[in-house]
């Protein structure tokens, strides 16, 4: 059996070098970036809220029953996407702390399933009881010091884009 032949994937290298291009701008600009990625979540969630109020209306028009609290929801969700865009540094530092308390019940999730671990062996319990309170140590260093939770969620996002970016390129050849 004979391989297909390969062709060069325009479209993956140029996706790829956007990518590079904005891991780049991620890390020289990052308020900018965190900005932006306030602005784009408060998009979403004005959109979500949109959802919630036709969803309301066919739940009460389909099924006869009436949702308050599905047009509650939707009316806070929109709301909220308003303050994040139209005050993105409310949104930024939202965001911050959203991540630092995720980092924080993760840890405490981790820490919480290790005795799982004993079955695999003291050695890997010990491991997993370890690293969990060191992520547990470091995520309530990111929620009392946002600066840091700051530059971390930068350079997490700028990798992302930088991983993207290589692996587009090298699946392109």
């Amino acid at each position: 059996m004979s391989e297909p032949k390969r062709h060069f994937d325009w479209f993956g290298f140029i996706i790829g070098l956007i990518s590079l291009y904005a891991g780049y701008l991620v890390l020289w600009y990052p308020l900018n970036s965190l900005s932006t990625i306030a602005g784009i979540f408060g998009f979403f969630v004005i959109l979500r809220g949109g959802y919630q109020l036709w969803f309301g209306s066919q739940m009460t028009r389909f099924l006869g029953v009436r949702s308050g609290w599905t047009i509650f929801s939707a009316i806070v969700n929109i709301i909220i996407g308003i303050i994040f865009i139209a005050h993105l540094n409310v949104g930024v530092i939202v965001i911050i702390y959203m991540f630092s308390i995720w980092f924080l019940l993760d840890a405490a999730f981790q820490i919480f399933t290790a005795r799982f671990y004993h079955f695999f062996g003291k050695k890997y319990y010990w491991l997993i009881v370890i690293l969990a309170g060191l992520n547990l140590l470091f995520a309530i260093v990111l929620l009392f010091n946002p600066v840091l939770a700051e530059g971390f969620i930068v350079f997490l996002l700028a990798f992302f884009f930088f991983a993207t970016g290589v692996a587009e390129i090298i699946e392109a050849f």
